[in-house]
């Protein structure tokens, strides 16, 4: 019986070619114009990005770390350390396409060698929002890279350069500790090394973007499925099927199945299309396809158990779309686990699974263990005890 419904289901999909491609193209259109815009928004901006250097110091190792990064093979082309020749003032009020202003304090390299931090301002661009972010990101790390190297000079300090007699001598071990460190702290021309993020379980930002492509293409498919395909003059069906002993849980259980099959069918081909024409250095097999797709049964469950709730189909839909988007925003597909409060780390099972196959190279068999026991133990309460609010199964 079940079967025969489910079957229908297709049938009544397939009957309105039109709306199906439109339920399948219209959210990749979307997503594409979206990322279009933003693509020829920051191409412009990140062509080549310049940050003005204010050097109020003028020391040997401050115009020797400016000329490092100048030079720097890695950046080459892309981000350009430009030496400033006015003052503060000029730069603030023709901003020009800096997208960012560093100002050295005068001391600061005095500082610096007696384990003084001192504060250098940094001015971003607020017109130019991509490259000025770009620009804090590279400073910030930057940040850490100083603090590196004044670790090892201090240490130097203290067990050797201090012990020197010569003044001249003195300052000379200084000035070659220092760039030493900071070009080490640097790694040379390799400053920006490039490595995927996969310390501590966190997939790399390539592999982070795939997964919110396919949640935000499948999120969009599905609902344009549901709300589209949704019953029409449902009560007057079930009459009709009610005379034929058909309940209603049978005509919810056998939607249920059908969006389980659709989404089975979907996400095989948008996997496939995604490996094969714009990600292909993330790998995609039979693993990476049967965790996407008890996500897919997740979503699908909570749309099942929302309309064996509520008898309107306006408060279920709106239900299912607020619990699956938060369930999606806790699981860490669509924000990275590191940005999320700690309150929500029960809901990371989904980027677990992903991180163990890729990072690990296991099959998360106690995840998909979990999430199957669940999906299979709502089935069985909404099928054997609940009741539609209003209505009779």
């Amino acid at each position: 019986m079940i079967f025969h419904l489910w079957l229908y289901e297709w049938k009544r999909m397939f009957k309105h070619p039109g709306l199906f491609l439109f339920v399948l193209i219209f959210p990749i259109a979307v997503l594409g114009i979206i990322g279009l815009l933003i693509y020829s928004l920051a191409q412009d901006e990140l062509e080549s990005v310049n940050i003005v250097v204010l050097d109020q110091d003028q020391t040997f190792e401050t115009n020797a770390l400016v000329e490092q990064l100048q030079s720097d093979e890695t950046i080459e082309g892309d981000i350009n350390f430009i030496q400033g020749d006015h003052a503060l003032p000029y730069y603030l009020e023709n901003p020009d396409q800096y997208a960012a202003i560093v100002e050295v304090p005068e001391g600061f390299t005095e500082q610096l060698r007696s384990g003084v931090n001192e504060k250098i301002n940094v001015y971003l661009n607020d017109s130019l929002p991509f490259a000025s972010n770009l620009a804090y990101l590279l400073l910030e790390s930057g940040q850490d890279y100083i603090s590196a190297a004044q670790t090892g000079v201090n240490t130097v300090h203290h067990f050797h350069i201090q012990n020197l007699e010569q003044a001249d001598e003195r300052q000379t071990w200084i000035q070659q500790m220092t760039l030493h460190f900071t070009y080490y702290a640097l790694n040379r021309n390799s400053f920006f090394a490039e490595d995927d993020s996969t310390e501590q379980g966190l997939l790399s930002w390539t592999t982070h973007l795939y997964l919110m492509t396919v949640v935000i293409l499948f999120f969009m498919t599905y609902l344009l499925m549901t709300l589209i395909f949704q019953p029409k003059h449902q009560h007057i069906t079930q009459q009709r099927l009610s005379l034929i002993s058909v309940k209603r849980v049978h005509q919810t259980l056998a939607i249920f199945f059908h969006q389980v099959s659709f989404t089975a069918f979907y996400l095989l081909a948008l996997l496939w299309l995604l490996h094969q024409f714009v990600y292909p250095s993330v790998t995609f097999n039979v693993l990476i396809f049967i965790q996407w797709l008890l996500v897919g049964i997740v979503i699908c469950l909570i749309s099942f158990v929302m309309r064996s709730i509520f008898a309107q189909k306006t408060i279920s839909n709106l239900l299912s779309l607020i619990l699956s988007g938060v369930l999606l925003l806790a699981s860490g597909l669509l924000i990275p686990p590191t940005y999320l409060p700690g309150s929500f780390q029960l809901l990371n099972q989904a980027y677990e699974g992903f991180a163990e196959i890729w990072i690990d190279h296991q099959m998360p068999l106690v995840n998909w263990l979990q999430v199957t026991l669940l999906i299979l133990v709502v089935l069985s309460v909404v099928f054997f005890s609940m009741r539609r609010v209003g209505s009779s199964w």
